[in-house]
């Protein structure tokens, strides 16, 4: 019950901080419910870039009850202690934590064995295999706390039916509000059908299998300067593959970019292998695609909106519905922004004092913005309990969060409205531009997808 109500709570502080959360499967087969998501020892691994935001993401990503592991210090405190505790948090001692101290081998000792017994009751444990959050833009070198975990529940403690489920999180921008997050759930390992190669090395070979497997749902890479590269290039490429109009209503979600971006090494590998004739090739459609995204830039039209029609019934259509939900919708969303304005303003300062890392401004943000917005909700719902009743208190109270998410939506959904509403003027003032802006976007949805099959990330269809 105590879990269920934070885990909706956690749900609700995401979607005021980004855009978009989404859960996906690879391989996709990993949806079709074979999966250990629902019953049985789970051991959950995920990459750890985004401190405390990545528990509620993983939290939503793996619908059942998941006992947490936490870095010790953050039990000094005996208020955060209590908390922790009464959560069900396991706290876990790391080196790095203990400066000047001789490392115990024995420091976790009790930790593990909670951790034990929770998988012998067929209970599902959450694990950053990392050890902490980093703003690295790979994955760091995985602990062996998980293998060594897995494998004496396997061997000492006759656990079966152990399974270790990877997933994987990849951010947009993890400190900028309203961007996207993409949760990737990748195929869980069966532990009891899996053996080391080498008699002795169970250990390091079960840790570079969960590496391999965290590896292949996330995005790695050497600099913060080439994952930036890439993110701009794939989002380019994902759109012109796509080349059609977003619905108004459908934010979009990472899904597509990182697919594209996925790609990008094995075609790199492919081209930096080829003729020269493809290197010059590969270079000129890289060319043509940002000198395409210039052009865009300069009209101030998305490739978005790029392919939408320009006429006359399909304007009076968009008007219409528009302004029937500014109508309907509108005073909704209003409602919402004037009764979270200060409690998120507030929040949103508490994010930006401070900053360590680029995981400060999310973490602090939703865990403030969660606060004070619980105490507004609280005068508020009491302030009607003693007006109307505390029936009318309590239906108030549940209404804000809904007209706090209806207003976030909706002033993104008016954002890219009027977006759309400036291409569609431009481009019937001045067809010949969105003729030749479609011309150039065609060819090089063309040149790419013959570009994918050439190297070979594709096949014929």
């Amino acid at each position: 019950m105590i879990y269920s109500l934070l885990r909706a709570i956690a749900g609700v502080a995401l979607r005021w901080y980004y855009a978009d959360v989404t859960i996906t499967y690879d391989p996709p087969s990993v949806a079709s419910g074979a999966q250990p998501v629902t019953g049985g020892p789970l051991l959950v691994v995920v990459n750890h870039p985004n401190a405390l935001v990545d528990v509620l993401i993983a939290a939503r990503a793996v619908p059942r009850r998941l006992l947490f592991t936490a870095k010790s210090t953050l039990f000094t405190n005996p208020i955060a202690r209590a908390l922790l505790t009464w959560i069900g948090v396991v706290p876990l001692r790391r080196i790095s934590d203990e400066a000047g101290a001789v490392p115990d081998p024995t420091r976790n000792a009790e930790g593990f064995d909670a951790l034990t017994r929770a998988l012998g009751n067929g209970g599902a444990v959450l694990i950053f295999p990392e050890g902490k959050s980093h703003d690295e833009p790979a994955l760091a070198p995985l602990r062996t706390g998980v293998a060594r975990i897995a494998l004496h529940g396997r061997d000492n403690e006759a656990i079966r039916g152990l399974r270790i489920l990877p997933v994987g999180l990849i951010f947009q921008r993890k400190d900028a509000r309203r961007s996207r997050v993409l949760a990737v759930v990748g195929e869980a390992l069966d532990l009891d059908s899996w053996t080391a190669r080498t008699p002795g090395s169970a250990i390091p070979e079960l840790t570079a299998e969960i590496d391999r497997r965290l590896r292949a749902i996330t995005l790695n890479y050497d600099t913060a300067g080439e994952a930036e590269a890439d993110a701009r290039l794939a989002r380019l490429i994902s759109a012109v593959v796509r080349y059609e109009a977003r619905p108004i209503g459908a934010a979009g979600d990472l899904r597509d970019q990182t697919s594209v971006a996925r790609l990008l090494p094995a075609i790199r590998a492919a081209v930096a292998d080829g003729s020269p004739e493809l290197a010059s090739r590969t270079a000129a459609f890289v060319e043509a695609l940002t000198s395409l995204q210039q052009s865009l830039s300069e009209h101030r039209v998305s490739l978005d909106d790029l392919a939408i029609s320009r006429g006359v019934k399909e304007g009076a259509t968009f008007v219409v519905r528009e302004i029937l939900l500014l109508l309907t919708v509108g005073p909704v969303a209003l409602w919402g922004w004037i009764n979270h304005l200060i409690p998120f303003r507030a929040a949103i300062e508490m994010g930006r004092r401070n900053r360590d890392g680029a995981s400060d401004p999310a973490m602090r943000t939703i865990v403030a913005g969660t606060a004070f917005v619980m105490m507004v909700y609280m005068l508020q719902g009491a302030a009607v309990a003693l007006l109307v009743g505390p029936w009318w208190g309590l239906a108030y109270v549940l209404s804000l969060p809904i007209a706090a998410d209806v207003n976030l939506r909706f002033r993104e959904r008016l954002h890219r409205a009027v977006r759309r509403a400036r291409a569609y003027l431009l481009f019937r003032a001045r067809p010949e531009v969105q003729q030749e802006l479609e011309r150039t976007a065609r060819s090089l949805r063309s040149e790419a997808l013959a570009l994918a099959q050439v190297t070979g990330v594709a096949g014929p269809d």
